[in-house]
């Protein structure tokens, strides 16, 4: 919808100010060529040149609102853009932390087991009995 908005301000700011050089110039020629003879000096004087003022402060207002607008909506799609990029970069980070997690608990996992079976062959090497060149050696001691 923001995107219909926009091309609809665009359009509407074009015509604006391709239509207003247009209408200052019809305005100049009627004021000196179609005003009727009693009120060329109304239109010629200050109260015609408060009249031109107020609608050419009408008319600027008109464009700079539609300008605002057009960067309002410009703004709010670079907002939009931003989270959206903020979103994806915090889950990549996410997603980061939880992979770590997984390696360090899968190192741990395989410390323990190393120490597990480390610990069995210890077990195994004292119950073992001591080999025949073991005993010919005690017996030479003897």
């Amino acid at each position: 919808m923001a995107r219909s908005a926009r091309i609809a301000l665009d359009l509407a700011l074009a015509i604006t100010k391709t239509l207003r050089p247009m209408f200052t110039t019809a305005w100049q020629y009627a004021k000196v060529e179609v005003a009727p003879p009693m009120t060329v000096g109304y239109l010629q004087g200050p109260a015609g040149q408060k009249l031109e003022e107020a609608v050419s402060k009408v008319c600027d207002g008109f464009i700079s609102g539609i300008e605002g607008s057009i960067k309002e909506i410009d703004l709010a799609e670079e907002r939009a853009i931003k989270e959206k990029e903020a979103a994806i970069r915090a889950e990549q980070e996410k997603l980061k932390t939880q992979a770590k997690k997984k390696e360090q608990e899968k190192k741990r996992k395989e410390a323990e087991n190393k120490a597990k079976k480390a610990k069995k062959s210890e077990a195994k090497a004292k119950e073992t009995p001591p080999k025949k060149e073991e005993k010919k050696k005690d017996a030479k001691k003897k």
